[in-house]
C-alpha cells in the first residue's frame, strides 16, 4: 500500500447529515461546504442500500458502491474526475476488509483529487436521504462509533410536493400507488426522528428555519461540530465555489425562503390524494406512537419541540 492509500486520523471524525428525500439534505451539504475545518463528501453515501450487506460479497460489495455513486457520473468544478476515475478502477481490485475502510478510502481519494479544500480537516461530512432512518443511523454508529448526526426534518407534506412537482418537470406523472408511497415515505421518517431529538448525540435542523435564518441556524450547527462559523456557510458551495444546489427548484446560488403551500402547484387529483393519505397515515402514526409509548404529534408541535431542546442546549 501506498502512503496515499493512508487514510490520515481526521476520517474517524465523521459527520452524516440525515433526512427525507427532499427535506433539503443537499443544500445544507452545500452550506457546510467551505469551511477550513470540515472536508465535504460532495454526493449521497448510499447507506440505506448496505445496512444488510454481509461483506463476505466483497469485491462485489465494492463494485456495488462505486456503481451506485453519483460521483463518478457528474464532472464538478474543483475536482479532477479523470484521476479520480483511474483510482477508483484500481480500488475495484484491492482488498479491502469492511465497507467502513471503502468509504474511508474513497472519501480521502476525493479529497486528494478536490481543488480548494479544507488545509487542514478535522472531520469529514456526508449526506444519505430517505430510507428506514433507524437501521440507517444504526449502521453509521456501527461503523463510526463517534460519528455525529445532523438531522434534517422539513414539513412531509412540503417533501411530498416537492418530489411530484420534481417528478412533474422530469416529465413523470405519479400514479395513485406512488402519490402514497411518497407521502408515506417522510411522514414514516419524521416519526423516527422525532424519537431522537432529546438524544444529545443529534443536533436537528428545521428546513423552514434554515431557509428563513441561515446564519443563525448554521451558527448552531457549527457549536455542534465544535468547528468555527464563517460567512461562507451562509450560501452553497460545492469544493469552495458557489453552486446551485443540484435538486433546488431555483435556479439561484442563494438560499431562498418559499412561501408556498403544500397543494400550490398540485393538480386537484394531487392535492386529494395528499390529503386523504396523509390523514390515514397520520391517524395510523399517532394510535403506533400511544400504543408504544412514543412521542408523535403535528409538525408545527414537533418543530416547537425541536426548537425548544436547541435552546435548552445553549
Amino acid at each position: 500500500m501506498n502512503n496515499e492509500d493512508q487514510v490520515p486520523e481526521w476520517l474517524e471524525n465523521a459527520v452524516l447529515i440525515y433526512g427525507p428525500r427532499k427535506a433539503g439534505t443537499t443544500l445544507l451539504q452545500n452550506l457546510h461546504d467551505g469551511n477550513n475545518e470540515l472536508f465535504v463528501y460532495p454526493v449521497e453515501l448510499k447507506l440505506k442500500r448496505f445496512h444488510r450487506t454481509i461483506w463476505k460479497s466483497q469485491p462485489v460489495t465494492t463494485d456495488l458502491y462505486f456503481d451506485l455513486s453519483l460521483l463518478l457520473k457528474k464532472e464538478l468544478p474543483n475536482f479532477d474526475n479523470k484521476s479520480y476515475a483511474s483510482y477508483v478502477k484500481s480500488l475495484r481490485n484491492e482488498r479491502i476488509s469492511s465497507l467502513r475502510e471503502l468509504i474511508q478510502k474513497d472519501i480521502y481519494a476525493v479529497y486528494r483529487f478536490a481543488e480548494n479544500k479544507p488545509t487542514n480537516p478535522t472531520h469529514w461530512c456526508a449526506k444519505e436521504v430517505g430510507g428506514d432512518t433507524i437501521k440507517i443511523i444504526s449502521f453509521w454508529r456501527q461503523m463510526f462509533l463517534d460519528g455525529k448526526v445532523v438531522m434534517i426534518v422539513r414539513d412531509p407534506l412540503m417533501v411530498t410536493r416537492s418530489v411530484i412537482l420534481d417528478r412533474r418537470r422530469k416529465g413523470i406523472r405519479l400514479g395513485a400507488r406512488q402519490i402514497m408511497k411518497q407521502t408515506k415515505s417522510p411522514m414514516r421518517n419524521l416519526y423516527d426522528q422525532v424519537q431522537l431529538i432529546n438524544d444529545m448525540s443529534f443536533h436537528f435542523v428545521v428546513y423552514e428555519k434554515l431557509t428563513a435564518d441561515t446564519s443563525g441556524t448554521m451558527q448552531g450547527v457549527c457549536g455542534y461540530l465544535g468547528i468555527k462559523y464563517a460567512s461562507v456557510h451562509e450560501y452553497p458551495t460545492l469544493f469552495g465555489e458557489k453552486t446551485v444546489t443540484s435538486t433546488s427548484s431555483r435556479k439561484t446560488r442563494k438560499v431562498f425562503q418559499s412561501k408556498n403551500k403544500w397543494h400550490h402547484d398540485l393538480s386537484f387529483r394531487e392535492k386529494l390524494l395528499v390529503w386523504i393519505y396523509s390523514t390515514i397515515i397520520n391517524i395510523g402514526l399517532f394510535n403506533k406512537a400511544q400504543k408504544e409509548g412514543k412521542k408523535y404529534g403535528s409538525y408545527p408541535e414537533i418543530v416547537k419541540e425541536i426548537e425548544k431542546e436547541i435552546e435548552n442546549r445553549s
